[in-house]
């Protein structure tokens, strides 16, 4: 996989979870909780695809990474921004920017886990290397 494929699936993934919910409130779940009692078929049907590509996106992610992969990757990008926070380039006080950047670290966590199987592929040479659980 080259980096234009790293490029793509992080992008698929910011557009996934910051469509579904972001802080400005141009979202999925703010579109759902305006109750103005129109458009429910397309919200229902927007809401089933969501849901289908968090199951395809999350299944794969875990079954690439795993428990520890998993808890790697987000606590590498967490201490990454705890630093941050640390020598002020993130205000300590500013929820808005909290909420994007914890965005952020989950779409960077799922595209890694997204990638690693082709990743892992490579260095290894297999021509499988998602094993599904017993």
């Amino acid at each position: 996989m080259k980096f234009y494929g790293y490029v793509v699936r992080l992008l698929g993934c910011f557009l996934l979870l910051f469509g579904t919910w972001n802080p400005a409130g141009y979202s999925y779940v703010a579109w759902l909780s305006q109750d103005d009692g129109t458009r429910l078929s397309l919200k229902v049907v927007v809401g089933v695809a969501l849901f289908v590509v968090y199951v395809v996106y999350l299944r794969i992610a875990w079954l690439a990474l795993g428990v520890l992969g998993v808890g790697i990757s987000a606590a590498i990008l967490l201490t990454g921004y705890m630093v941050l926070r640390h020598y002020g380039v993130f205000d300590e006080q500013a929820p808005f920017w909290t909420g994007y950047l914890m965005l952020t670290i989950a779409s960077v966590t799922l595209a890694s886990g997204l990638c690693w199987a082709h990743f892992k592929r490579r260095v290894l040479g297999t021509s499988q290397v998602i094993y599904p659980p017993p």
